[in-house]
């Protein structure tokens, strides 16, 4: 077969100097937090650190989400503008993002403790900054097993076969809720509950020219129960690919039936007993497997 020859400089233009420009923007952090009261006033602290060292004007919003705590009251002390939502981390991200007044808004959990250097907020919003890119999600450094299963049993296979174009750009830890975006990224219509941060995601994936992952130091927060979350998010999957033209009709039933079979497989880890990396490696192998198995000539065409 005689294949046409491609030139390896096709459409390259070299240049002499840096053709990327910087943006002279100010930055607003939006923390939304529900019953935060231990944390809070440290995150809202590294946060104004974070936009010390970015030098740049700035603030700092807490978006108490149906707290019966003290986090209000603390973020407030704090030095943190408060504004007080319904419950659901969706919502609270709805009615914080109008209090803020950046043009860059950079979102980080209220119960976060990060310990590298530079603080993430001067991490997550530099990139932007520098006009590397529109919207930035944290490749984060220690990676908890429940969000490893997440991503090697559900969202690497199912995200690979129906928007491949996702995968480079939101990094090893997609699920991480620390995030940054110019202003024209943030939709005004949100899921009010934990799906907001996959469609947020896919909002970026359609709509921004550059996205993608910034590497992140070491860090730590509470793994709480979300039983029903994958399930709800794996709807979210659905409904963007029949959107897109991606994924036939039929192959929805097909892809729910293969993540209640991958989710069978998750449960079986068992920490005494399994090695963390070696049970991702072969849960990602056998998500595949079913994947392949469930959707053969599902997606759309």
């Amino acid at each position: 077969m005689n294949r046409p020859s491609i030139d390896p400089a096709l459409g390259i233009e070299l240049v002499e100097e840096r053709t990327l420009s910087k943006r002279d923007m100010s930055v607003s952090v939006l923390i939304p937090a529900h019953n935060e009261e231990e944390t809070i006033a440290q995150v809202v602290a590294d946060s104004f650190a974070g936009l010390e060292v970015l030098g740049v004007d700035g603030d700092v919003t807490v978006s108490a989400s149906g707290c019966t705590d003290q986090t209000a009251d603390l973020a407030a002390k704090a030095g943190a503008k408060v504004v007080e939502s319904p419950a659901g981390k969706g919502t609270a991200i709805s009615s914080g993002v109008p209090a803020t007044d950046g043009d860059v808004i950079c979102l980080i959990d209220g119960d976060l403790q990060y310990f590298g250097n530079p603080p993430l907020v001067a991490l997550l919003a530099q990139p932007v900054l520098q006009g590397l890119a529109d919207a930035v999600v944290s490749d984060l450094y220690w990676r908890p097993l429940y969000p490893q299963l997440w991503l090697h049993g559900f969202f690497a296979p199912v995200a690979g076969a129906l928007f491949p174009e996702i995968l480079p750009r939101v990094g090893s830890t997609p699920w991480s809720g620390q995030r940054a975006a110019v202003r024209e990224l943030w939709p005004t219509e949100l899921p009010g509950d934990f799906t907001v941060d996959l469609e947020l995601l896919f909002h970026w994936n359609r709509h921004a020219a550059r996205l993608r992952p910034v590497l992140a130091d070491d860090w730590v927060n509470p793994q709480r129960p979300k039983p029903d979350l994958m399930a709800q998010e794996l709807e979210v999957v659905i409904q963007h690919a029949l959107a897109d033209g991606r994924l036939a009709e039929d192959g929805a039933s097909k892809l729910r039936q293969w993540y209640d079979n991958v989710h069978e497989k998750m449960a079986e880890y068992r920490p005494d007993e399994d090695d963390p990396q070696d049970f991702e490696r072969a849960l990602l192998k056998r998500s595949l497997d079913e994947l392949r198995r469930c959707m053969d000539g599902k997606t759309a065409t």
